[in-house]
């Protein structure tokens, strides 16, 4: 299935099914199932959070396509969750990014996954816009594939992992590689790490979009084309294959440190291509193109804070 979050015309969060039978129209997953008979909550996380909800959708889905459905220039798509529990993020898990940045290969079986969290304030979906804050001149893009968690687990075995996974996403982790806060501050052990970290928690700095596609229709997801692009100039070309850690390591390993629960989100890492690599950082103006095979293209257009250019000039 391939999933959406619109508003309503009311303003209200809607889980909708896009794609049905070929037709590129988007159908109120709520709605239609309480006209069936089905009771389904509207809004994507707690339809994930239903017991057997994407099942009981999946279901009803091929009565749903007799419905009245809404072209999706008809509404304004959100993220696909845009309300999830948590976001967990891998650091490092590209062998071309960590070069490229400087460091060494690694050996995968010398090493763990580096996870980090970013808060849910910095979602935004298709057509929103990239923020660049006041407090950075250096604001980056990263192409990743992200993982939507389906079901609750705690201490998963890896080969359990896709039971785990309700979908796949395309998503940007936004990044202020530096901060102009630290300017003239005193230096103090792991100020350079939680610089980093801080940079990657700014409002609209997590891009998800514009589908939510479930695991029978992704297939392999450790074999998906990726490409981000500023402007039209390609500046990410990768594959999914790259990955040093793959999906369900990566979901078996976040379990280990904590319960993972429906909506949950895990970014995967970014491949090589980065704008921090050549100095290349978003400005005013900018549109970014981020797109994964079998995913969708997700588009945002960059902003800066405020009034003004003269920060960036």
């Amino acid at each position: 299935m391939q999933l959406v979050s619109y508003l309503s015309p009311d303003g209200e969060s809607r889980a909708g099914l896009y794609n049905l039978n070929g037709a590129r129209t988007i159908y109120d997953i709520s709605a239609a199932a309480a006209s069936l008979g089905v009771s389904l909550p509207s809004d994507m996380t707690e339809l994930l959070m239903y017991d057997g909800g994407l099942e009981i959708t999946r279901n009803i889905a091929p009565r749903i396509a007799s419905f009245p459905s809404l072209t999706i220039e008809q509404v304004t798509l959100l993220a696909p969750v845009p309300y999830p529990g948590k976001i967990l993020a891998l650091a490092g898990n590209y062998q071309a990014h960590i070069q490229e940045g400087g460091g060494a290969a690694v050996n995968k079986q010398a090493i763990t996954p580096r996870v980090f969290i970013k808060p849910g304030t910095c979602v935004i979906g298709p057509e929103e816009a990239i923020v660049l804050p006041h407090w950075s001149h250096t604001v980056d893009y990263e192409l990743e594939l992200s993982i939507v968690i389906g079901a609750e687990g705690r201490y998963i075995d890896m080969d359990d992992a896709g039971a785990f996974i309700a979908g796949y996403m395309v998503s940007n982790d936004v990044s202020a590689r530096s901060l102009t806060i630290a300017e003239g501050r005193e230096k103090r052990t792991m100020d350079e790490f939680f610089d980093w970290l801080n940079g990657k928690w700014f409002d609209t700095f997590g891009a998800f979009g514009p589908l939510l596609v479930t695991p029978d229709e992704v297939g392999d997801p450790h074999n998906l084309h990726m490409q981000l692009s500023v402007n039209g100039e390609v500046r990410q070309d990768a594959s999914t294959a790259q990955m040093i850690f793959n999906c369900y390591e990566i979901v078996s390993f976040c379990s280990y440190l904590m319960t993972l629960e429906p909506g949950d989100i895990i970014m995967t890492g970014t491949p090589s291509g980065v704008g921090d690599a050549t100095g290349t950082y978003l400005r005013p103006g900018d549109v970014v193109e981020a797109e994964i095979e079998r995913l969708g293209s997700l588009v945002n257009t960059v902003e800066e804070e405020g009034t003004g250019d003269e920060d960036y000039e």
